[in-house]
C-alpha cells in the first residue's frame, strides 16, 4: 500500500488492470509470500544454516538463465569464478557449529527453497527486461499487493484452522519488515535494469551476506570463529574480484 500512496495520483485503476506486466506481478508476488513462508517454516525445521545457504547459492539460477536468455549478457571465466567465489564465501560465513544441525527430514525445503528463490529472481529480472521503461514503483506496488491478499488470507486459514492468535508486536514487526522489503525489491528492479545477473546477484548476495555477519558480530555481540571470518573476507573481496570481472 506504500507504493500506492507514493504516486496516488500519477494512475487509475484501469490503466493498472489493462497493463501488460499485471500476470506477472500476480504470479511474482505469490511466490514472493511463499518463498518468505518456506523460508521460516524451513529455519524452524530443517535448520537455519541449511536454510540460509540454499537461499543465497540459488544465486546460480538466475545468473545461468540470465546468460542463456539475454544477448547482452554472457558467462567469462572471471565472472563464474566469481560465482564460485560467492558460495565459498557462503558456506564458510554460515558455517558455525551451533547452527549446522540438519533435520534430514525436512531436507526438502531447502531444496524448494533454493529453486523458488532462484525462480522469483529469474521472474524479476525477466519482467524489468520484457516491460523495459515500465513504472517500476507502481509494479513492486502490485507485487506486494497480491502478496497481501495471499498473506492474508492464509493467516485467516491459520486463525480458523489452527486457532493461531495475532499479536499487535507481530503485525508492527510484520509492517517494518514489509516496508524495508518493499524498498530493497524497488531498487532491486533499478539495479538489474543496469547490471547484468552474472555481477548484479553475486555482489548483491555477498553484500548482504557479510553485512549481515559483520552487524550481528559489531551490534548484536555475536560470536564469528576463523572460519566465518575468512567467509566474510571472502565475500568481501569477491565483490572487488566480480566489479572488474569481463
Amino acid at each position: 500500500m506504500l507504493g500506492f500512496a507514493i504516486q496516488w495520483n500519477s494512475f487509475t485503476l484501469a490503466e493498472v488492470v489493462n497493463q501488460n506486466w499485471l500476470p506477472y506481478a500476480m504470479v511474482i508476488g505469490c511466490i514472493f509470500i511463499m518463498t518468505f513462508q518456506i523460508f521460516a517454516y524451513s529455519s524452524q525445521t530443517a535448520g537455519v544454516a541449511i536454510t540460509a545457504i540454499s537461499s543465497k547459492i540459488s544465486v546460480v539460477i538466475p545468473v545461468f538463465i540470465g546468460a542463456f536468455l539475454y544477448a547482452n549478457e554472457s558467462l567469462s571465466l572471471m565472472k563464474v569464478l566469481g560465482l564460485v567465489f560467492a558460495i565459498i564465501s557462503f558456506l564458510l560465513v554460515f558455517s558455525n557449529n551451533a547452527n549446522m544441525k540438519i533435520n534430514p527430514r525436512f531436507i526438502f525445503l531447502p531444496i524448494i527453497l533454493f529453486l523458488a528463490n532462484g525462480l522469483n529472481d529469474s521472474m524479476m529480472t525477466f519482467a524489468q527486461r520484457k516491460f523495459a521503461g515500465f513504472n517500476t514503483m507502481l509494479f513492486v506496488s502490485c507485487i506486494f499487493f497480491f502478496s497481501l491478499v495471499i498473506g492474508v488470507i492464509w493467516l485467516g486459514v491459520n486463525y480458523l484452522a489452527l486457532k493461531q492468535k495475532l499479536h499487535y508486536k507481530n503485525i508492527l514487526a510484520g509492517i517494518l519488515l514489509g516496508i524495508l522489503n518493499f524498498l530493497s525489491t524497488y531498487y532491486f528492479f533499478k539495479g538489474v535494469e543496469t547490471i547484468e545477473s552474472a555481477i548484479f546477484f553475486p555482489v548483491l548476495n555477498t553484500g548482504i551476506v557479510s553485512l549481515s555477519a559483520l552487524i550481528g558480530y559489531f551490534v548484536f555481540k555475536e560470536q564469528l570463529n576463523k572460519i566465518n571470518w575468512l567467509g566474510i573476507v571472502i565475500a568481501l573481496g569477491t565483490i572487488v574480484f566480480i566489479a572488474f570481472a569481463k
